[in-house]
């Protein structure tokens, strides 16, 4: 390990430092995108996506990252790129949501410059062919509402559904029989948080089950739709606005919300009449990416090289740091997510194994996205209860029934107690429970003004 930098001077482990906030204001600061997270072609397509135009980087970044991973799997079973960690398979699958910091952030202009790139205009059938692209994924625009819905689009379909689907479309190309591969582009992620809330709702499990693994097999008694092995990448997107209104339930968001990429947005620049990228710039590059997609998809197992595994090595304990709060449940799969999109920049790149610059983009737009999610959910807490009692431990410590009467004693024992005993095992706050002739009085109090008490009782006592 000589030679290789801290862990602190790795884009995954930046250390912010604090400012100055006499008011206790603490405001954050917009993440900063770098274009460190765009090398080779993808770099080259952002930059000429955002030259004239009022898009994002990030965004322009992160769209085209998701959809290259939907055309790139391998749909017959043990084909396409992938990696094992354990037993564990990650497929370059990812899920992203893009967070407008108004209405007109320009968060949907992400969209227009990736869907031109993945046209084929400028592709020859020959070369396609040549290049053994299937082909395009099937894309929807949404919206989200429950995990039977999307099942049902990437279902095996009997061989009656396909000649029926033939004959309503007999414009659509025939697809291969088992492709799974399925891009949502959705505009309202507002309207999925309100669809999770209502009850019954399979939104979120199909979330998870689709990222974690492509199957789907709900213990449903009337017409279960069962899937296996499908490949579906989402793009969605919501303002800073809608989703604070959302977070009025959180569980909405924590149920599923890591297996998402958080990425903030806004408005580049003032583009009166933005311009349309030149087919002459466009076209080697919308060749190139089929070239590379052809390539991809006759990739299997992925592995790292020993440079790119020194690094990982050195990264995975910060990478698996458990964080807290509902930021911290969002970034709680840091690993997961590094991997897959570093799986993405290899192939991207046209290669067979993930390279060290490979780990080194992941990383980047990792940290984009932590610091995203740390930017739109703030301090805020997983359970909206847990807020109230930091809140009122902030004040100095409190015995059990002093906090109940803070609590105006609507909080039953059983809601109370197990975040009670959460809070103290991730060593947030402190229980003490001091004897007397009675029942024992308990004394909860925040970690660090507990820790400042010990200081100062030892200091009287050498004193």
């Amino acid at each position: 390990m000589s030679g290789r930098p801290l862990v602190a001077s790795l884009p995954c482990a930046r250390q912010e430092a604090q400012p100055d906030d006499p008011i206790g204001l603490n405001l954050k600061e917009w993440p900063r995108f770098s274009f460190d997270a765009c090398p080779g072609i993808l770099g080259e397509f952002v930059r000429l996506a955002t030259r004239d135009s009022e898009a994002d980087p990030a965004a322009v970044c992160i769209t085209a990252l998701v959809r290259f991973g939907a055309e790139v799997y391998g749909y017959a079973p043990d084909k396409g790129p992938h990696l094992y960690v354990g037993e564990t398979v990650h497929s370059p699958r990812l899920f992203a949501v893009i967070c407008g910091s108004t209405s007109k952030a320009r968060k949907g202009t992400s969209r227009h410059p990736v869907a031109k790139l993945f046209g084929r205009e400028h592709c020859l059938p020959a070369d396609l062919k040549v290049w053994g692209v299937p082909l395009p994924a099937r894309e929807s625009g949404g919206p989200l509402s429950t995990g039977e819905g999307l099942a049902h689009h990437v279902r095996d379909e009997s061989d009656e559904e396909r000649e029926r689907r033939q004959r309503q479309n007999p414009a659509e190309p025939v697809r291969e029989k088992g492709d799974k591969r399925l891009v949502i582009m959705d505009e309202e992620f507002a309207s999925a948080l309100a669809c999770t809330k209502r009850e019954g709702n399979t939104l979120s499990m199909g979330i998870r089950c689709f990222w974690d693994s492509g199957d789907y097999a709900p213990l449903t008694k009337n017409n279960p739709v069962l899937v296996r092995g499908a490949h579906i990448s989402i793009i969605t997107h919501i303002t800073m606005q809608e989703l604070a209104v959302c977070l009025g339930e959180v569980q909405a968001v924590n149920g599923f919300g890591n297996r998402f990429l958080w990425i903030c947005a806004r408005r580049s620049k003032l583009v009166a009449l933005p311009s349309r990228m030149p087919d002459a710039e466009l076209a080697p590059l919308q060749r190139e990416l089929w070239r590379c997609v052809g390539q991809a998809q006759q990739r299997g197992v992925m592995t790292m090289t020993s440079n790119a595994l020194e690094l990982w090595r050195h990264v995975y304990p910060e990478l698996s740091q458990e964080h807290t709060g509902l930021a911290g449940s969002i970034i709680n799969r840091a690993e997961a997510q590094t991997l897959r999109l570093a799986l993405l920049y290899a192939l991207l790149d046209a290669q067979g194994k993930i390279e060290e610059p490979h780990l080194q983009a992941a990383l980047v737009m990792w940290r984009y996205a932590q610091d995203s999610a740390r930017y739109i959910f703030g301090d805020r807490a997983t359970d909206p209860l847990e807020d109230k009692i930091l809140e009122a431990l902030r004040a100095g410590p409190l015995t059990a029934t002093e906090l109940s009467t803070v609590l105006s004693r609507h909080v039953p024992r059983d809601r109370l107690k197990p975040l009670l005993q959460q809070l103290e095992a991730q060593q947030r706050i402190t229980i003490t429970k001091l004897k007397n002739a009675g029942r024992p009085r308990i004394i909860l109090a925040l970690r660090e003004l507990s820790e400042k008490s010990e200081i100062s009782e030892e200091r009287r006592n050498l004193a």
